[in-house]
């Protein structure tokens, strides 16, 4: 539609579509919503939403909604898994937010939904409407769905996650890659634990094979940790597969009494596999386009995977509305502004399984060596790879690359 805002299809209701539709919208650009299920669900756990997520949903409008539900944390405690030694600190809460403009938060995965559709309101997406393929020229691109009827744009963008349809038909169905490990991941209700110092942290626990991160959700009324275990054993790949309580209690044996303390008492633990891909060179075929864990799914260590989709909405949203008059360029634009950071972040979550999961004692001893060393530093500093991360500023960005 030359001389027009492009009219922009999305595939998938997760966060990253939600967080693009809202961001195109905001920039005058007509956005439409397809999600496959009957309603915008996302299943209970805990997530974490860095700097670099929070500055950009704050920008959208939404800092205040997403502050009444979030927990606001002191900073990250890494812990030895059997002594409960801390072996190293990072600065969260003000000295974070300071640092880096906007808040570090915990929240949990349905509020930070809630949040996002509080925005959405009523209109501009159809539940129940699975994407069967799309086709394109050198005018437009269509989809069909699966009851048949058909909707036209200008751009598709594919958010519709690690399986996502629109990837396998851009570039041919291909397997994502068994990590080896898999995550237990439960909720429990904050007063079972209040006789546990557990603090307001994102808690780091390693230990062989294996690691837990653990925090408080939902305002503080909901504890949530996540578990992750190298495993060669098949598990359900589905975040609804549920697991057994003393299934994770064996996973876990030995550890420290207060890991154990909190599985004992969670009331339903799930267990899922993980899966990744390797990087994409281009995520882009003609007026078509990835975003999130259709493009980039990465492995949770660095708790970036919903930050990295809010990342590339918000910047594929600048792209378009910068170029409303040619889209594909401002489809080539936004992979080449995203694609080397999340191929960055793929790579630092896969380095750091070996660092939270070691298994050589010499290895771990040294580990454990270095980063005693450095938990006295000043409480103003941050480690190079969170300067990078958590200091990522997409309309600075935008900006830049257009100077």
């Amino acid at each position: 539609m030359p001389g027009n805002n492009p009219r922009v299809l999305i595939a998938g209701g997760g966060i990253g579509g939600i967080t693009a539709a809202l961001a195109l919208r905001q920039r005058g650009i007509d956005a439409r919503l397809f999600e496959q299920a009957d309603a915008f669900r996302q299943v209970g756990a805990g997530i974490q939403m860095s700097a670099n997520a929070t500055r950009i949903l704050r920008a959208l409008g939404l800092g205040d909604a997403l502050a009444r539900v979030a927990v606001y944390p002191e900073g990250r405690d890494y812990r030895a898994w059997d002594t409960a030694e801390q072996l190293y600190w990072t600065p969260l809460g003000r000295q974070a937010e300071t640092r880096f403009g906007a808040p570090y938060y915990h929240v949990h995965r349905a509020d930070l939904l809630d949040v996002l559709l509080g925005g959405l309101g009523t209109t501009g997406f159809r539940l129940k409407a699975p994407i069967e393929r799309f086709d394109q020229d050198s005018r437009g691109v269509s989809i069909t769905l699966a009851d048949g009827t058909t909707e036209a744009g200008d751009v598709l963008v594919g958010a519709d996650g690690i399986h996502s349809i629109v990837r396998a038909q851009m570039f041919g169905r291909e397997q994502p890659r068994y990590t080896g490990n898999v995550a237990w991941r439960g909720l429990v209700p904050a007063e079972k634990l209040t006789h546990l110092d557990l603090g307001r942290v994102t808690g780091v626990w390693m230990g062989p094979n294996r690691s837990i991160v653990q925090y408080y959700v939902a305002a503080g009324r909901t504890f949530n940790w996540i578990g992750i275990s190298r495993s060669a054993g098949a598990a359900r790949e589905s975040w609804l597969a549920e697991g057994r309580i003393d299934d994770a209690l064996a996973e876990y044996a030995g550890w420290h009494p207060t890991i154990r303390t909190i599985i004992a008492a969670t009331p339903k633990v799930l267990r899922q596999a993980l899966y990744d891909r390797e990087p994409l060179a281009d995520w882009r075929l003609g007026r078509v386009v990835l975003l999130g864990d259709a493009a980039h799914p990465m492995m949770p260590f660095y708790a970036q995977g919903a930050a990295q989709s809010i990342e590339d909405a918000y910047v594929l949203a600048g792209c378009l509305a910068a170029t409303p008059h040619d889209p594909v360029a401002a489809l080539e634009r936004y992979v080449r502004l995203r694609q080397p950071r999340t191929a960055w972040m793929q790579a630092l979550s896969r380095r750091e399984e070996e660092l939270y999961q070691m298994t050589d004692a010499a290895a771990i001893a040294a580990r454990n060596a270095r980063l005693r060393q450095n938990r006295n530093a000043p409480s103003s500093t941050f480690p190079p790879e969170q300067e990078r991360l958590y200091g990522y500023d997409a309309e600075a960005e935008l900006a830049a690359d257009a100077a």
